[in-house]
């Protein structure tokens, strides 16, 4: 009975958040759309220009890594901050706060599957060939969701006691943007370092969603399964170091 009310406080909280995300803007949803294609014609026209990487179907290439690391910079740039801007509900009522973190990543989840969804339909229109290895896809989905709420529910915990958690976890991931492999081939990474320059999960997970969303491959599931291992522990490591601490939020907010 307790899973199923913190379900329909998460599905509530959810619904509230994609509604209050949009409230006063003219587009509405379609901002979530938008702003993955203003960063891929951005992107592409710098890059194209200057490196000429030989990626087959480049934009989608760029595109696909775009949509992941939004997904990861707007989840947890969001979830961060929802125990402070929900403060007084918290204080108001008595309901676990973890639904609180799950329902803000699962509002970007809402946005994530969207731009997925638009990612298709350009993928269709430059003629993509369809295959078995898209069933894949949501294989990297769950890696992608645990790391996000395990850092979710990490940074969050942070952000109550320190409000400077925002301004190093922006560097951190304007740093992570460029050394994972969003815009340029792992080609280019020199071979000595690739094994250290793929403990970077996220990089693995962009590289396998294109393997077989783009190019029908199947990746290496022993890799598959190292990365879940990692995702896993993040989780874990996240909702534990939450949880130890969630006693004491009432005080801080």
């Amino acid at each position: 009975m307790r899973v199923k009310h913190a379900l329909a406080i998460i599905r509530e909280l959810t619904i509230t958040e994609l509604k209050v995300r949009y409230k006063s803007s003219v587009l509405g949803y379609f901002w979530s759309l938008l702003n993955p294609l203003l960063m891929l014609i951005t992107l592409y026209l710098v890059f194209s220009m200057i490196t000429k990487f030989d990626i087959h179907y480049y934009q989608l290439y760029i595109l696909l890594g775009i949509i992941v690391w939004n997904f990861l910079s707007e989840a947890t740039n969001g979830s961060m901050s929802s125990l402070i801007n929900k403060g007084g509900f918290i204080r108001k009522f008595n309901f676990p706060l973890e639904t609180i973190i799950i329902s803000s990543c699962f509002s970007s989840f809402v946005s994530f599957i969207m731009n997925f969804f638009v990612l298709f339909v350009f993928i269709l229109f430059f003629r993509v060939e369809l295959s078995f290895t898209m069933f894949m896809i949501p294989l990297y989905f769950i890696q992608l969701m645990l790391i996000v709420l395990g850092l979710s529910f990490l940074l969050s915990t942070l952000y109550v006691k320190y409000r400077d958690v925002f301004y190093i976890w922006s560097f951190v991931l304007l740093l992570g943007f460029f050394i994972t492999p969003i815009v340029y081939p792992l080609e280019i990474i020199p071979f000595d370092y690739l094994k250290y320059y793929m403990l970077n999960p996220i990089a693995r997970i962009i590289v396998d969603l294109r393997y077989v969303t783009l190019y029908h491959y199947i990746p290496d599931m022993k890799n598959y399964f190292i990365t879940l291992i990692v995702s896993i522990v993040v989780f874990v490591f996240g909702l534990y170091f939450f949880r130890k601490r969630k006693n004491g939020f009432v005080e801080e907010i």
